[in-house]
């Protein structure tokens, strides 16, 4: 709290009223300097009792997931800054100072025209990431006047709005074919219907329930065929990102994040669940949902952050990508994936100049993924 320019002139000149009734037994001047001291200590004390019962949220207009606030880089985030005035009484115009996290955007000033009392007001906000990572909004300050404009006070609202911020979604295929249960099969009696699990038909033997008996195939083999259920596969993919060495002050971690999101959404465009090692955290993603998931990884992974090993692969696992920033770490992982396992490798420090930067066109509309890259090439 801290007195304005007027402010400063009534206890400037109230302090001199004062002086001057004690110095010359002028005593009809110390009432005067009274009030005009007094009408700031009085405006002071309302500010402070005002700005105390003002509330102030921030109600996110975003994708939540697992709980989080999710939005990406370059997308417009949206919320509402809910201010309440909870006194008795109205509140003039007052401000609303808004502090981003780096990469949120500057930092907004939002203008309250006035509270009657007892009301609300709902203010929209926009803000632009710019960064990936965990961000948003770290505080709020309420900025206010006492009455006759004497005192100028800024308190802290306490109210904050962390944002996870994804990469952007970007066109990153592997070129290798995902092999289906049918690939798989040895039996060329297998037959699939619109249900989710697959089934094979053999020979009647006494004993069999004749519920099990598939007509289409008897009809066909002139015997009595019982369909069984075969073993459900769920094809998946692996994804290893790996940022070992990543320059703090530099985009090579998140070059390698968005190609191992573009992997992992790819895969899941497919209907291939995906098992996710984003250094040392595991991200199980299948479905729709899924690719919310992968998008959450993708701002919650730190740069730096080494993936400690290959993790136990479900059964039906068919390909495998390792997003690293430099070869020896690509080769590594790779060396401990089975040896028949089709992989793509998509190493950093092999782009040599081409220029890719999360600050410009990456983030800016056009993809500028390299063509290496997005032709999806397997080694």
């Amino acid at each position: 709290m801290r007195p304005t320019a007027s402010g400063l002139v009534f206890l400037l000149l109230g302090a001199a009223l004062a002086v001057a009734a004690y110095r010359f037994a002028l005593p009809g001047m110390l009432p005067v300097a009274i009030l005009l001291v007094g009408l700031v200590v009085v405006s002071g004390l309302i500010a402070g009792l005002t700005a105390a019962r003002l509330g102030v949220e921030l109600v996110p207009r975003m994708r939540r997931v697992e709980g989080e606030n999710l939005t990406a880089v370059g997308a417009q985030a949206r919320f509402d800054a809910h201010v309440s005035n909870r006194t008795p009484l109205p509140v003039g115009s007052f401000s609303l100072q808004l502090t981003p996290e780096d990469g949120f955007g500057p930092a907004r000033t939002l203008t309250v025209p006035g509270l009657a009392a007892r009301a609300d007001v709902v203010l929209p906000v926009t803000a632009v990431p710019t960064r990936r990572g965990t961000s948003g909004i770290a505080g709020t300050r309420l900025r206010l006047e006492g009455p006759f404009g004497l005192v100028a006070l800024t308190r802290d609202a306490r109210a904050a709005l962390p944002v996870a911020v994804a990469v952007p979604d970007q066109h990153l295929p592997v070129r290798s074919r995902t092999r289906t249960s049918a690939d798989q099969s040895d039996s060329d009696r297998l037959h699939r219907g619109t249900s989710t699990l697959d089934f094979h038909t053999r020979e009647y033997s006494p004993g069999d329930d004749v519920r099990h008996i598939h007509w289409a195939s008897t009809a066909r083999y002139g015997t009595l065929m019982i369909r069984e259920h075969a073993h459900e596969e769920h094809p998946s993919a692996l994804v290893l990102l790996d940022t070992l060495g990543a320059d703090p002050s530099g985009h090579g971690a998140d070059i390698a994040v968005t190609a191992a999101a573009a992997v992992a959404l790819h895969h899941l465009g497919d209907g291939v669940a995906v098992l996710l090692a984003s250094g040392p955290a595991l991200v199980r993603a299948e479905g729709a949902r899924g690719r919310d998931s992968v998008r959450l990884a993708s701002a919650h992974h730190p740069a730096g952050a080494e993936v400690p090993g290959v993790p136990v692969l479900p059964p039906d696992t068919r390909h495998a990508s390792i997003c690293t920033l430099s070869s020896a770490r690509a080769e590594a992982l790779a060396g401990e994936l089975p040896g028949n396992m089709p992989r793509s490798l998509f190493v950093v420090e092999e782009l040599g100049e081409i220029p890719v930067s999360l600050e410009t066109a990456l983030f800016g509309g056009e993809l500028t993924l390299p063509a290496q890259w997005r032709n999806g090439a397997i080694r």
